[in-house]
């Protein structure tokens, strides 16, 4: 790989976040400094889509001058509206100390990352998904400078999952676009930035709710997640997913605390983002939603609380239907509905239960080391801030499988191909679950749980 065409896609991811960075100070001030850089990329990451959509349908070449035009002009419009807003700064530790066990657990964690950016740089993106799926996608975008109606009108092109979210390949498209190629080395850089606003975040939330310890420790459980974080991961959407359940799962968290607008703003982003970047995304939001309407009962509800489903529901409901008029119908070849019918009642629930007999006996006894340890763990501590996550998190695994049963395909191919992998992009957020159990003392500084938001 050339030095030219790294350091052209860091100076992309550079003003990708500066976009970010500038947006995000409307919904995530407060927060500390780790938390808003990843709030700053996934923002920005979704605002360089949503630009190269808008170059598209105005017929302007969605390239380098297209973007540094837009992005300062963006950056620009939000520091004037800045002025005319009082804005909260992020937290900072007020003790300027941090303790030698939690720089340690953050420096191996940064090795682990360190790692992880070698091997994905090592070589070009090669995984198959990603040249089947995502790479195809979105090279297609950039070589055609518009989201061309081949990708979903095409019959070629059948197999590369026309139905699937486009977040990934427009963020692909547009970061090739503003460093001037397409490099597939290059683009690589995206999938361990994302997994650093992974580790930052995760620190930054649990230091911010519970302790500096709490988050360090949940930060190299997830660093350390090389099933997600490896290579063959590098140009799929996995690790994008990933980011996105740690947001929504954050946001929704400090949502039970405090249901103030800036939150309400922060878990709509999270959940534009995850259900642009994979199916099951739109899955998470709906548990969390189905999660909070658990926590909040029908009693005693009012006007903010219908605020709070709303930025769950919207987001989604808006990607879906906005992608719907973009490309028409899509039929899943990799799901039989007709399962769901009430005469396939029998054969639905035997398909199920081997499903979930393979999952057993293959897939968790493969980890049941691991389980177990998070098994015990969770039975000796009490209980933490993100437990109301693990019904979600559960509920999701199962959701897995019920897909799984209705493949069109042989179930446990499915299974074999497919559920180590996605099972392991919600590990960040138990991870969290996890972290938030550690028994270290009050809150850090004595302050209050839950930035106050406007």
């Amino acid at each position: 790989m050339r030095v030219s065409s790294a350091l052209a896609l860091v100076l992309a991811l550079a003003m990708t976040g500066l976009v970010g960075w500038a947006l995000a100070r409307f919904w995530a001030s407060g927060l500390r400094l780790t938390e808003r850089l990843a709030w700053s990329l996934a923002t920005g990451l979704l605002s360089q889509a949503v630009l190269l959509l808008l170059s598209a349908a105005a017929g302007i070449p969605p390239r380098r001058a297209f973007f540094l035009a837009a992005d300062l002009t963006l950056i620009a419009v939000c520091a004037w509206l800045g002025r005319r807003r009082r804005l909260g700064r992020e937290r900072t530790d007020a003790s300027g100390r941090t303790e030698p066990l939690v720089l340690l657990l953050l420096a191996t964690a940064g090795a682990a990352w360190f790692l992880f950016c070698l091997l994905a740089m090592a070589e070009p993106m090669w995984a198959t998904d990603y040249l089947a799926i995502w790479g195809l996608k979105g090279k297609t975008i950039y070589e055609m400078q518009a989201l061309s109606s081949r990708l979903f009108r095409d019959s070629a092109l059948y197999w590369a999952h026309r139905e699937y979210p486009l977040l990934v390949p427009l963020t692909l498209a547009s970061l090739a676009g503003m460093a001037g190629e397409w490099n597939d080395q290059a683009l690589a850089l995206l999938f361990p930035a994302l997994s650093l606003a992974t580790l930052a975040l995760t620190y930054g939330f649990l230091s911010r709710r519970v302790s500096r310890i709490a988050g360090a420790a949940a930060t190299l459980l997830t660093a350390l997640c090389f099933r997600l974080y490896s290579p063959v991961n590098a140009g799929t959407a996995e690790v994008p997913f990933a980011l996105g359940a740690v947001l929504a799962a954050c946001a929704f968290l400090d949502l039970l605390e405090n249901n103030s607008a800036e939150v309400r703003g922060r878990l709509a982003l999270a959940a534009l983002f995850c259900a642009s970047t994979k199916q099951e995304g739109t899955l998470w939001i709906a548990l969390l939603g189905a999660a909070f309407l658990c926590t909040r009962g029908i009693r005693g509800w009012k006007r903010v609380e219908w605020k709070a489903i709303a930025a769950l529901a919207a987001p989604p409901a808006l990607h879906w239907m906005l992608l719907f008029l973009l490309r028409g119908r899509q039929s899943r070849r990799d799901f039989d509905f007709h399962f769901f019918e009430p005469g396939h009642a029998g054969e639905l629930l035997s398909r199920f239960a081997a499903v979930c007999v393979r999952v057993a006996t293959i897939e968790m006894r493969e980890a049941a080391l691991p389980l177990t340890a998070i098994l015990l763990y969770l039975l000796v501590t009490r209980r933490g801030l993100a437990d109301v996550l693990l019904p979600a998190l559960a509920a999701q695994i199962l959701f897995y499988c019920l897909a799984f049963s209705v493949s069109s395909f042989d179930p446990m191919y499915a299974v074999d191909g497919a559920f180590r992998r996605i099972a392991m992009t919600l590990f960040p957020v138990l991870a969290t679950v996890l972290g938030a159990r550690i028994p270290v003392g009050a809150l850090p500084d004595g302050a209050s749980s839950v930035p106050a938001g406007g």
